[in-house]
């Protein structure tokens, strides 16, 4: 890449950049960076300069460790950070991934695993203005072991193809082998390389301009990349999926992605091969504004209304364990939530609020890893990375639900996750309870003296979030 080049990148991100530092208002205290980091608590995770443009890239380890990797820099990204985070959520370690500061990086980088265990971030870039191997705006690696804390950089790269430090949204996964497979898209053309080797990288090119966002996934032996098209018409405008791998297929338009020639574009396309089988792309329906998500998975014409999600700005979506799939998005409030599929795909559990970290009103990024049976959250504010963890939602129904005062009545509740009963769920109305048994249900009885009025009733079981329901005494 020529040198005015670097020059005027820099220029562009420098007006994005924000300052690390966590301004509370007046009069209050600024809370820490760094909480507890489970459920119901916002952590910073990351440190160094960073813009709102930034985007963070997830991977689990064989340990259950959680990893981060982010741009990060002052007037522009020329860093990677890395952050590891423990199944419980609290902050492992925080350290760079390279050696040293690079000219120009990959807003959008991707981390994935490697043959033995290990690490690979994934990036374009360009290390100096000097000649040099890694100077020459390829898609970059760098890899660490399991643990993260010390990374190296070989003199290698996922594709050969000089211009992937431009990328509009990178994209990597594996092969079954721990081979990396990478995709970016550049105005109209989408271009890929599968491993390390110099051979030359696939492209094809789009009638129209421009792509971005791109997500890669491997479904069984078969390679997936979606990305989303800036297109006049509405065959060229919407979320878009294709199989790269082993050979190529037809692109495919997600179903009700765009309103006639028109869609809002809300980041990295939220793409997730199923445990299971499927591979299945979660957007925005309605424009301009968001009605809700739709969940559709490849290949079929259905597309799932995932309730309580008006308004999405930013969303991602992750294979979950025992063939579910956790969703995560922001909305114009701000507020974050999640929600978790049944077995199938399909199915939706309750959904759940996130609340924000303290003193921020914004929302640039949302990414998801729900391969535990939590949802690590990260978000970007505009000052940096955050981190929490989610719960998947009970669902609790009483019938009956209404009765009139001065009866005796039994009440049989009913506990259920997306759909499956959940066994040793405590219910509790007042001082009464009762313990869900196989069936996900259980009885209170509630005597003639019950008030007039409504009652409250909780549902809750270790490792999920609680349900509520009211009942009515007329």
């Amino acid at each position: 890449m020529p040198l005015h080049r670097i020059a005027l990148c820099g220029v562009a991100l420098a007006s994005l950049v924000l300052t690390t530092g966590l301004n509370a208002p007046a009069g209050s205290a600024a809370p820490p960076d760094r909480e507890r980091g489970g459920p119901g608590s916002w952590t910073k995770i990351s440190v160094g300069g960073s813009g709102i443009t930034y985007t963070s890239s997830l991977h689990r380890t064989a340990d259950g460790v959680l990893h981060v990797i982010y741009p990060k820099g002052s007037g522009a990204a020329d860093q990677l950070g890395h952050v590891s985070i423990s199944p419980s959520g609290a902050v492992i370690q925080q350290n760079d991934a390279l050696p040293s500061a690079w000219a120009a990086m990959d807003l959008t980088p991707a981390l994935v695993g490697t043959a033995d265990g290990g690490l690979r971030a994934v990036f374009g870039g360009i290390q100096s203005v000097d000649p040099g191997f890694w100077s020459d705006g390829r898609m970059y690696t760098a890899t660490a072991p399991a643990s993260g804390a010390s990374w190296t950089l070989p003199a290698e790269a996922v594709g050969t193809t000089t211009s992937a430090v431009d990328s509009y949204g990178t994209g990597a996964t594996t092969l079954a082998d721990g081979t990396p497979v990478a995709a970016w898209p550049l105005n109209s053309r989408i271009t890929w390389h599968v491993g390390t080797g110099s051979d030359p990288d696939q492209s094809f090119d789009l009638p129209y301009c421009c792509a971005y966002d791109v997500s890669v996934v491997r479904d069984g032996d078969d390679v997936w990349l979606g990305w989303y098209g800036n297109g006049s018409t509405a065959a060229t405008n919407g979320i878009f999926v294709r199989k790269i791998y082993p050979t190529a297929g037809a692109i495919i338009k997600a179903p009700q992605s765009s309103v006639g020639a028109n869609s809002p574009r809300l980041g990295q396309v939220a793409l997730a091969a199923r445990t299971g089988g499927g591979v299945y792309a979660a957007y925005c329906v309605g424009y301009p504004t968001c009605d809700h998500i739709g969940l559709w998975k490849v290949g079929t014409s259905k597309v799932t209304k995932v309730p309580h999600s008006k308004y999405v700005d930013h969303l991602a979506i992750s294979p979950g364990p025992s063939g579910r799939l956790w969703i995560a998005w922001s909305d114009n409030i701000p507020k974050i939530q999640t929600i978790r599929t049944g077995r199938n795909g399909s199915g939706m559990g309750a959904g759940q609020r996130l609340g924000m970290p303290h003193g921020t009103d914004s929302v640039y990024d949302v990414a998801i890893d729900g391969t535990t049976g939590r949802g690590d959250v990260v978000i970007q504010v505009g000052n940096g990375f955050w981190h929490t963890q989610a719960f998947a939602g009970l669902t609790l129904t009483g019938k009956p639900g209404a009765w009139k005062h001065g009866k005796k009545r039994k009440v049989t509740f009913a506990v259920t996750d997306a759909g499956d009963a959940v066994a040793g769920a405590k219910v509790k109305a007042g001082s009464r309870t009762c313990t869900t048994k196989g069936n996900g249900k259980c009885t209170i009885t509630f005597p003639k003296a019950t008030k007039k009025g409504k009652v409250t009733v909780r549902a809750t079981r270790n490792a999920y979030g609680p349900a509520v329901l009211v009942l009515k005494v007329k």
